[in-house]
């Protein structure tokens, strides 16, 4: 009988030595659970100074042609660059002696996919990609319009830019540049004039300054009935007291970029 209450003691020692043992172990080192983390994402941006840029067209609506536009100097690559400004023609005209303004006729461009040339809306691009926010100012002077014959300059020639709206290419709107006021006029020999204007914290990115309506140019290229599709958003206006002989008169127009609004000219990207 002795032998038995020892032994069943002993089993039950064992069994109470055991558990305080567990008991012990999770006391000095709990388990964790591990359920949220966080880490790092890092990236640098550098001004672009080898990528060619291309223009962006920027008539986005509904009545734009998908256009393929060239930049003025092949092989841009900025970091601050004019790729596009507009080339002004305002046809054949009769001479008169009357005082007289005259639409420009509307540039063509040719469409992406089959190269058909389409009416398109005048625009002059700046790409800014230096990544500095700085600003910048496109500013636009026009010399005399000439010939080679007697009365050989058009005095009193001068452009209207009637109206312009901007285009800009960043989603945040209130980096956008500034556009030119309405009836802004373009004299020949004058200082250059500011078409579009990017004050500090504006103008990353592409920006246009756009003349003409998109919707009209269509309508005129579609009715059979128009040999000329014009753009009234830019006119030529000349003195009918100007004496004007049977040619071809033609003026420079010159599109200068500065890269900080009222700074030096810095770039000076078509003439």
């Amino acid at each position: 009988m002795k032998l038995i209450r020892l032994a069943t003691v002993t089993v039950l020692t064992t069994t109470i030595l055991a558990g305080g043992s567990v008991g012990v172990f999770a006391d000095e080192a709990p388990s964790l659970e591990t359920r949220n983390v966080t880490s790092g994402g890092q990236v640098e941006f550098t001004p672009s100074d080898n990528d060619e840029l291309e223009v962006l067209p920027p008539e986005q609506g509904p009545d734009a042609p998908d256009v393929d536009i060239q930049p003025e100097i092949p092989g841009t690559t900025g970091p601050l660059s004019i790729v596009n400004v507009a080339h002004m023609n305002f046809g054949s005209q009769v001479i008169s002696n009357q005082d007289k303004t005259y639409n420009m006729v509307a540039e063509m461009q040719p469409l992406r996919e089959t190269g058909e040339m389409v009416p398109y809306v005048s625009f002059a691009q700046v790409q800014d990609v230096r990544g500095t926010n700085a600003g910048w100012d496109l500013q636009v002077s026009m010399s005399d319009f000439t010939s080679n014959t007697q009365n050989s300059v058009l005095t009193g020639a001068e452009i209207e830019f009637v109206d312009s709206r901007i285009e800009y290419g960043g989603i945040n709107q209130n980096n956008a540049p500034s556009n030119h006021e309405a009836g802004l006029v373009l004299r020949p020999n004058s200082a250059g004039i500011s078409v579009m204007k990017a004050e500090m914290g504006e103008g990353a990115g592409a920006s246009s300054v756009v003349w003409g309506d998109q919707a009209s140019l269509n309508a005129q290229f579609a009715d059979e009935e128009i040999e000329v599709v014009e753009n009234d958003m830019i006119r030529l206006s000349i003195p009918g007291s100007t004496a004007k002989d049977a040619t071809t008169y033609t003026s420079t127009l010159s599109w200068e970029l500065t890269s900080t609004p009222g700074s030096d000219v810095e770039l000076e990207s078509a003439m």
